[in-house]
C-alpha cells in the first residue's frame, strides 16, 4: 500500500486542484440548485420544502412556454443553416484554391470574437438607419423594423448567432475532411462517380462522427442562448425573443430562485435526452 501510495500520490496532488474546483463551483451548486427547485426560496431566509410545485407553474406559466417555444424555434433555424453553411465551406476551403489560409483565418475570426462584441455589431447594422437598410433601401426594397418586429426579431438575432458560429463548424469539418484517406476519392473516380456522388456515398459516411459532435455540441449551445438575446433585445418586442436562459435569468434576478432551478433541471433534462437519442440513432445507424 506504501508503494501504491508513494507511485500515485503526486499524480492525485496534481489533479487535485481541478477536482476540489470542480466539486466547489460545480457540484455542490449543482446538488443546492436541485435542491431548491422543490423550494419556495427568494435567498433569504428559510427555504420552504414545495415538492413539484415549481415544475407545476412552470407547465401553466406563459413566460415559460413562450421561452420554450422560442428557443425551439432558435434551435432549428440555427442548427438548420449553421452546420450546412459550414459543411459547404469546408467543401470549398478544402479544394486547391489561392489564399486558402486568409480564408480559413477569415471564417474562424468571428468565433474568436465577444458574443457581447458581435451582438453589438449586429445590433447596429439592424438598425432603423443601420447598413442592412441602406443597402436594402438603394435597392428600391422597403426597410423594416427588424429588431422591433415580434416575426423578424427571433430569425435576427438567429442570423447573428449563425454567422458568429459557422465558423467553427468550418473547421471542424475541413479537419475531419482532411483526415478522409485519398484512395476512397480515387476508388470512387475509377468507378465514375461525380464530385457530387464523391461527396454522397465517400464524404458524408465519413464524417458521420463528426456531424455528430457538431450537431450535439451546437443543439447544447443553442439551447443556452443568452448574451444576444440580452444585448439586442432583452426579451423583447412582446417577449418574442425570450428564451429558456433568459427566462432563468429573468427569476433568478426577481429573486425567485426555486422556480429559476426548476426551469434549469428542465432545460438539463431537455438536452440530456436530445444527447442521447442523437448518440443512439448514431450507434444504431454504425451497427
Amino acid at each position: 500500500m506504501r508503494g501504491r501510495l508513494r507511485k500515485w500520490l503526486p499524480a492525485y496532488l496534481l489533479i487535485a486542484p481541478a477536482l476540489i474546483a470542480a466539486l466547489v463551483f460545480l457540484y455542490i451548486p449543482i446538488a443546492y440548485s436541485g435542491y431548491w427547485s422543490f423550494t419556495e426560496y427568494s435567498g433569504l431566509g428559510e427555504a420552504k420544502w414545495v415538492g413539484l410545485e415549481n415544475y407545476r407553474e412552470l407547465l401553466t406559466d406563459e413566460d415559460f412556454l413562450k421561452s420554450l417555444w422560442n428557443t425551439v424555434l432558435f434551435v432549428v433555424m440555427g442548427m438548420g443553416i449553421g452546420p450546412v453553411l459550414g459543411f459547404l465551406s469546408a467543401l470549398l476551403l478544402n479544394q486547391r484554391v489561392r489564399f486558402r489560409a486568409f480564408f480559413r483565418a477569415a471564417y474562424f475570426l468571428p468565433v474568436m470574437t465577444s458574443l457581447v462584441v458581435v451582438a453589438s455589431i449586429w445590433k447596429i447594422l439592424l438598425n432603423d438607419d443601420g447598413l442592412i437598410n441602406q443597402l436594402i433601401a438603394f435597392f428600391g426594397v422597403p426597410t423594416h423594423h427588424w429588431l422591433d418586429d415580434p416575426t423578424t426579431a427571433l430569425p435576427a438575432v438567429a442570423v447573428t448567432s449563425i454567422w458568429q458560429g459557422f465558423g467553427f463548424e468550418t473547421v471542424v469539418f475541413l479537419a475531419a475532411l482532411q483526415s478522409i484517406p485519398r484512395e476512397y476519392y480515387d476508388a470512387a473516380r475509377v468507378d465514375g462517380a461525380t464530385y457530387w456522388q464523391q461527396v454522397r456515398h465517400v464524404t458524408l459516411p465519413s464524417l458521420r462522427p463528426t456531424i455528430m459532435f457538431v450537431y450535439i455540441i451546437g443543439i447544447i449551445g443553442s439551447f443556452q442562448v443568452f448574451d444576444q438575446i440580452y444585448v439586442m433585445t432583452a426579451g423583447s418586442p412582446i417577449n418574442s425573443t425570450r428564451t429558456l436562459v433568459f427566462d432563468l435569468v429573468d427569476r433568478f434576478n426577481d429573486l425567485n430562485l426555486g422556480e429559476a432551478s426548476a426551469v434549469a433541471y428542465v432545460l438539463l433534462a431537455i438536452l440530456a435526452t436530445l444527447s442521447y437519442v442523437q448518440i443512439f440513432l448514431f450507434e444504431r445507424r454504425r451497427a
